[in-house]
């Protein structure tokens, strides 16, 4: 899909970040804005209240940032971000988690992709950090690098056709697939890559006509949708390592949660429903690979279950309720009713509390 783009025009931003009990890190993330080289943008804010210092911290923030308050009163991480998106006037709208401390220049390389008129959507690079003495501290990642084998193809479901040299792409087995890391891909530069992390950006005017309902309790996997979505309509995305954020590492962004047991649950069930969000939209999806894929996965674990017993009967158990919930939705489907798997997810995190 192409589109005319003046590479001399200032494309104002609109920069949407959900956020929820992060009152101890909104300073950094708020200084690192001040800090953006590139200042034709604002920032919308969607607070799902928590009772900490979020609102005061956000108001004393608007004598220094072109900022917008919006109160979330229903719905989750996916609902979130669309809710801010509703709100957005900017020729592009970045996505950025509220513990995601972007560069200086962040905002200037992201533009300058825009303009070239080559690109709909970005996903940039993201350094795991610490966060000490006021002070961030990068985590060394090793490089893990582009190896894609018969063995994988064979247990796990090939990518769908035309994502094959895509940074992440997804398996007809609704398994998601990485193509190396970002220490890997900082090396040999941008690639085709379906949106994925703390750290996104498409056209405004795109996003703003995309219906993604929500029916993700944590929001595993709702990147890719979104991806799957735009690379179906022909738009075009890449990951660029230019476009950089530092993730303080200390639990699961999209959860809005501390990592534990309930959440590594919920995760690992939400996964399995990337699969059956989209069968039937996507025709390369096949049940057969993803029968398999459960199959392997679920033999692998009880190989494995005296490395971590707890880790991998969990792993098991997001497999089994996973396919549970999905069978019943594409149930439903069939028979032309509503349902939504949203309400057994919050069944299902009502159980582990």
């Amino acid at each position: 899909m192409s589109r005319k783009v003046n590479n001399r025009q200032n494309f104002w931003v609109t920069v949407v970040i959900p956020t929820h009990k992060r009152a101890n890190v909104l300073p950094y993330l708020l200084a690192a804005l001040n800090r953006q080289t590139y200042k034709n943008f604002d920032v919308i804010f969607v607070v799902k209240p928590s009772g900490d210092d979020t609102n005061t911290i956000l108001k004393e923030a608007t004598g220094t940032l072109k900022l917008k308050v919006v109160i979330q009163t229903e719905g989750y991480i996916v609902d979130a971000y669309f809710l801010g998106v509703k709100h957005s006037t900017g020729d592009i709208v970045a996505f950025l988690d509220d513990d995601a401390l972007p560069a200086d220049n962040w905002l200037q390389e992201t533009v300058k992709i825009f303009r070239t008129g080559k690109v709909d959507g970005i996903t940039g690079d993201s350094f795991p950090v610490l966060l000490k003495n006021d002070k961030i501290e990068i985590i060394e990642e090793s490089e893990v690098p582009v190896v894609f084998s018969h063995f994988e193809f064979a247990l796990f479901g090939c990518p769908i056709k035309g994502l094959e040299k895509y940074k992440n792409a997804i398996a007809n087995s609704g398994l998601v697939y990485e193509r190396g890391n970002n220490p890997y891909w900082r090396k040999h530069g941008a690639t085709k890559a379906l949106l994925r992390g703390p750290s996104m950006a498409v056209w405004g005017d795109v996003l703003r006509e995309i219906n993604l309902p929500g029916e993700w309790f944590l929001g595993c996997a709702w990147e890719m949708v979104l991806g799957w979505q735009l690379w179906r309509k022909g738009f075009r995305l890449i990951y660029s390592p230019k476009v950089k954020v530092y993730h303080i590492v200390h639990g699961r962004t999209s959860s809005r949660d501390f990592l534990n047991p309930r959440a590594d649950l919920l995760w690992a069930v939400e996964a399995e429903l990337l699969f059956y969000r989209l069968y039937g939209a996507e025709p390369q999806l096949s049940m057969m690979s993803k029968i398999g894929s459960d199959i392997f996965r679920v033999a692998h674990s009880l190989k494995h279950i005296r490395s971590n017993q707890l880790y991998q009967l969990r792993k098991i158990e997001g497999i089994v309720i996973g396919n549970i919930i999905g069978i019943k939705w594409l149930l439903y489907k069939s028979l032309g009713a509503s349902y939504s798997p949203l309400s057994d997810l919050v069944k299902l995190k009502k159980t582990q509390t």
